[in-house]
């Protein structure tokens, strides 16, 4: 055989080893490919959430170390004799559930204040849960593993700590649980659900059958209700049954010898698009284009005319336009621009970037935006035009842009001798609000759940320009106050009374002047904002306010700096309050009062997890010293949920234990009920009780709350 030959037949023989190899390499390919799409369908395919009468996952009265997702919200009602109870639930993350209960003793008065109409005894209770495990972190061959506390805070009368685990077998549409329990729930529990149809498209995809051991200490423990210690059987059985991931409804035997049932709404309003689609916003800039250069066939009046009616169709007013002549034909642009309508930072730059990129003279080298909200100039924009020509043509994409050109520090406004003004608009003098007004109050000694609705009327506007005011009144509707007490008989505070008075402002009239104040606000530079406010600022407190903050552009920190001077209204009228109530064992005494408050304010945001924290050290409303720590939560949907608890050398007791004021907030963006964009927010707060220590008044619109929402982006590019 010859050498050449021989090559060939060699040549031959690797070539189809190579394509061997090859395709080895292939299969494996796809068999991991397989591999991993088997791993991800076992980790989000999952049965029904099983939720107990207390909103909590599990299966009736136990609960399972199952969860809801992060965002979620929830909201209840079961019947599980002898009570009634209420429920609240919110997921702050994927791995810690936190509901609250409203316990309601069916035909047992309370032993004080039944009487009196509160009627049958209740109880309050906080519950919480984490899940150290879930089979969605990536080990869905492994259980669910929690533990949790049932009533860790105040009377503790339904405490209990627990651990549990609990598996899916998802091959037979299976799920079970076992777990051990300390306190009301004693020693070990069990629960099985089994839902026949999950794999059936049908109605009934989510229809369940349960069944529970029930360890709680009926007989035993010290604060059950007389009628709900006999126990017949310790197992509980019955049916969930789960609709669009939004309505649960459950029913069961309860101790063999009760039946109990619940009904509950649960919706994950943290990671909400909004009830409605965003038809009514206008799409980004797109015509007409004009890049003609300024001269005489494109003047100055024209393009300032382009502008205004652009910004204006994109949801901006334009309040100034300058023209800056410079060197060798180097012109720049300086405009100062209110976003009126758009929630995200990304979104209001995006938005002026494409207005800008269409119809910016090209004889133009370089241009500055100043975006301003609620009369503080809060950051600014600047463009070279040849980045903004091939942004326009999809040559430099938004990540890219946004690097080339952050966000700065706002610069001075052109000097007249300087610039020539092209355009120029006063802000509004005045801008009337007409809304709904509501207030509650829970756990009165006259009744369970107290609450006032009406009507608010809000204008607000600018004097000069500059100065911004606000006043608002309210009409009461309807009330339900009118035979509350303004004092604690069970915990009388024995502090001076700057907050537990406050039904008595409520009960004077149906009409009120919430608020009626003016405040100038600055930004002098380099990060560093100020502000002074006069005036009305709540229904019970007026006086003088100054702050400083300093809070530079794309830094997660703020440091600030607060105090106030105040003086106490009348409960009717405009006047104002010399004296103010303090509560001793003789009776009530009045004592000389002028309200001070001062603080130092450190604000931080984890932006990774949408955590923002505020710590706040000084005096407060009683003239008690400590610190507030307040902490909350920003969901994509711009649903933002907060804690605090506040710690003062405050002498202030209830049910004989110091008592330290604490509660939660709820803020969310009003257009997630709206078919377009909005920058107003509804918000709701509460404490867990109505006391004198750690108060703070309202002292105008805050500097750190208006730079950080407009600021802010769900989806931060850069952290």
């Amino acid at each position: 055989m010859k050498w050449p030959s021989l090559f060939l037949i060699c040549l031959s023989l690797s070539a189809q080893e190579m394509i061997c190899f090859d395709d080895s390499l292939a299969s494996q390919l796809f068999r991991d490919l397989e591999n991993v799409d088997k791993i991800n369908r076992q980790i989000h395919d999952r049965l029904p959430l099983l939720i107990n009468y207390q909103l909590q996952g599990g299966y009736f009265t136990m609960p399972s170390a199952r969860t809801y997702d992060a965002g979620r919200f929830g909201f209840g009602f079961a019947s599980a004799p002898p009570y009634h109870i209420w429920s609240l639930a919110f997921q702050f993350f994927d791995h810690v559930e936190t509901t609250g209960n409203y316990w309601v003793f069916k035909r047992e008065s309370d032993q004080i204040f039944g009487h009196l109409g509160f009627g049958d005894s209740a109880e309050r209770a906080a519950n919480i849960k984490f899940v150290l495990l879930r089979k969605e972190d990536g080990f869905p061959f492994l259980p669910n593993f929690a533990l949790g506390w049932n009533d860790f805070m105040g009377t503790c009368r339904f405490r209990s700590f627990y651990v549990a685990a609990t598996q899916e077998f998802l091959s037979y549409n299976f799920e079970a649980t076992l777990g051990w329990g300390n306190g009301r729930i004693k020693g070990f529990y069990g629960g099985i659900a089994w839902t026949p149809f999950h794999r059936f498209n049908t109605f009934l995809k989510n229809f369940t059958f349960a069944a529970e051991y029930d360890a709680n200490n009926y007989k035993r423990h010290l604060h059950e209700h007389h009628q709900g210690r006999v126990v017949k059987s310790r197992l509980n059985m019955g049916l969930q049954y789960t609709w669009r991931d939004l309505l649960r409804f459950s029913a069961s035997t309860l101790r063999g010898a009760d039946w109990a049932a619940s009904a509950a709404l649960t919706y994950n309003l943290g990671n909400s698009k909004g009830f409605f689609p965003k038809t009514k916003d206008p799409g980004p800039y797109c015509a007409p284009i004009d890049t003609q250069p300024l001269g005489i066939i494109r003047s100055r009046q024209e393009l300032a005319q382009e502008l205004v009616y652009a910004f204006q169709e994109q949801g901006f007013d334009l309040y100034n336009l300058y023209f800056i002549p410079g060197e060798c034909g180097k012109d720049r642009l300086w405009m100062q621009v209110v976003n009126v309508r758009y929630r995200e930072e990304e979104e209001v730059r995006s938005r002026i970037e494409y207005v800008l990129a269409a119809l910016t003279p090209s004889n133009i080298s370089t241009l500055t935006a100043v975006v301003e909200a609620d009369g503080i100039p809060i950051q600014e924009y600047r463009f070279r035009m040849q980045d903004l020509k091939r942004y326009a043509k999809g040559a430099l994409g938004e990540d890219e842009f946004r690097i080339i050109a952050p966000s700065k520090e706002v610069s001075s406004k052109p000097k007249q001798y300087d610039a020539a003004l092209l355009y120029q608009r006063r802000k509004p003098i005045w801008i009337l609000t007409f809304r709904p007004w509501f207030r509650s109050f829970l756990g009165s000694s006259r009744g369970k759940f107290k609450y006032e609705v009406g009507l608010a009327l809000n204008p607000e506007g600018y004097l000069f320009d500059q100065i911004y005011y606000n006043i608002c009144g309210t009409y009461t509707a309807k009330s339900s106050t009118f035979d509350m007490e303004s004092t604690d008989f069970i915990n009388p505070s024995r502090i001076i009374n700057v907050r537990t008075d406050s039904i008595l402002y409520n009960q004077s009239h149906s009409f009120h002047l919430e608020q009626a104040y003016i405040q100038k606000s600055w930004n002098m530079g380099q990060g560093w904002f100020s502000r002074i406010a006069l005036g009305y600022f709540e229904m019970a407190y007026s006086g003088a306010a100054l702050e400083a903050l300093y809070y530079p552009v794309h830094v997660n920190w703020a440091l600030g700096f607060s105090t106030a001077t105040l003086l106490k209204r009348s409960y009717y009228g405009v006047g104002f309050q010399r004296k103010i109530r303090k509560l001793s064992s003789h009776g009530p005494i009045f004592l000389p009062y002028i309200g001070f408050q001062y603080f130092i304010d450190f604000y931080y945001q984890y932006k990774p997890y949408s955590l923002d924290f505020k710590i706040s050290a000084g005096q407060f409303l009683a003239r008690d010293k400590g610190i507030r720590i307040e902490g909350g939560r920003t969901f994509l949907s711009g649903l933002r949920v907060g804690l605090w608890y506040t710690l003062t050398n405050a002498e202030d007791r209830v049910n004989g234990s110091r008592y330290y004021d604490k509660g939660f907030s709820i803020t969310m963006p009003f257009d997630l009920f709206l078919a377009k964009s909005s920058r107003t927010r509804i918000g709701y707060a509460m404490s867990a009780w109505l006391r004198d220590c750690g108060a703070i008044a309202a002292t105008g619109r805050q500097l750190y709350p208006t730079l950080f929402w407009e600021r802010y982006n769900a989806r931060p590019m850069f952290y």
